[in-house]
């Protein structure tokens, strides 16, 4: 069962086409693609264009429409023919008694995890063998704890030169996940990588995901055992940030949504799917609606509701976005929502 459905629309960085006024009919803006490629546009509940500061009084339910970069060709029936015709895709009714939530998320950096190793104090014994563990916790597919251990032979007593060469090692490693840095001359500094599976294009395979990890020091003793290395002092400096509106995220969000749509055929190779309307390296500010709709199923003869997510995509500093919180935010206002920026 669909618990959460939800549909993800675009707004990209286009400004406001002329024919785009308060009433105008959805035929108006098809029409020789009067709405433009990725131009987002407030309707009221028989699809005409929502005028700015319109209320739950005028429409207690409105539409979002997006232009694509589709067009196609209509034949009226006087025999007129036009070629430039937008497709437009809608959001699901969102009825003003049904609405739940309403917020909106400026773009935030993703951060990659750092993990700082603070050895200040320590007195590198020449000879001794030393590790450093990285303990990894974001493979789900691994059944048990995933490391990488790095060595090292102490060849000084000098705790700088120590750390230069530990660094070194870690960075040596063709497969490791993490990168190594010195932090001045008493600590190592350990960064996750960008998982390339997930990071690398629109068309990735994977999902984007970041590195989690833990880090151990020890060294080996005359009995062979792993002693921890002391003294050492571990800062986990940042945690890993997802962050808000990254390409990555929108991408997996897009690709999730196309299954709503009836793209769930993932057998064929390559899978057989439209061009991504996410952009690789754009950066996005998102407008969340969490809503309930009403409708009537084949069952029983009483009107059901489920809930319902609709997405707002905006690339960030769209000349556009003006225009659609101009009409959200008063009509949201008149629902009992408080008006949002981005």
């Amino acid at each position: 069962m669909l618990t959460r459905p939800f549909k993800l629309l675009f707004a990209k960085n286009v400004a406001r086409d002329a024919q785009v006024v308060a009433g105008a009919s959805m035929s108006t803006l098809i029409a020789n693609g009067a709405i433009g490629d990725g131009e987002l546009v407030v309707l009221d509940k028989n699809k005409n264009v929502l005028g700015a500061g319109s209320t739950i009084a005028d429409s207690d339910i409105i539409y979002l429409a997006q232009g694509t970069g589709e067009t196609f060709s209509y034949t009226d029936e006087a025999g007129t023919t036009t070629t430039t015709n937008r497709k437009v895709v809608f959001s699901d009714p969102i009825q003003a008694s049904g609405i739940k939530s309403y917020v909106g998320r400026s773009y935030a950096a993703k951060a990659e995890q750092v993990l700082t190793l603070d050895f200040t104090g320590l007195v590198p014994t020449v000879g001794r063998e030393y590790i450093i563990r990285i303990v990894y916790k974001d493979l789900n597919e691994h059944p048990g704890q995933f490391v990488h251990d790095y060595r090292y032979i102490s060849t000084t007593a000098v705790l700088a030169t120590w750390i230069t060469a530990f660094v070194a090692v870690i960075n040596a490693h063709a497969g490791r996940r993490v990168i190594a840095a010195d932090s001045g001359t008493v600590a190592i500094t350990l960064t996750g990588l960008a998982i390339p599976e997930g990071t690398t294009s629109v068309n990735d395979i994977d999902e984007f995901r970041q590195v989690n990890f833990d880090a151990f020091a020890t060294y080996i003793d005359s009995d062979d055992l792993h002693q921890a290395i002391t003294p050492l002092t571990k800062t986990y400096t940042t945690a890993a940030s997802t962050g808000v509106g990254t390409w990555e995220q929108v991408r997996d969000m897009e690709k999730v949504a196309r299954g709503y749509k009836g793209l769930t055929n993932k057998t064929h190779f390559p899978v057989i799917q439209p061009d991504f309307t996410t952009v690789a390296s754009t950066t996005y500010d998102l407008i969340v609606i969490e809503h309930d709709n009403s409708y009537k199923s084949a069952d029983n003869q009483y009107v059901k509701r489920t809930p319902i997510t609709t997405v707002i995509a905006s690339v960030v500093d769209a000349a556009q976005v003006a225009n659609i919180l101009a009409v959200l935010n008063p009509w949201m206002e008149s629902a009992g929502f408080a008006a949002i920026t981005v």
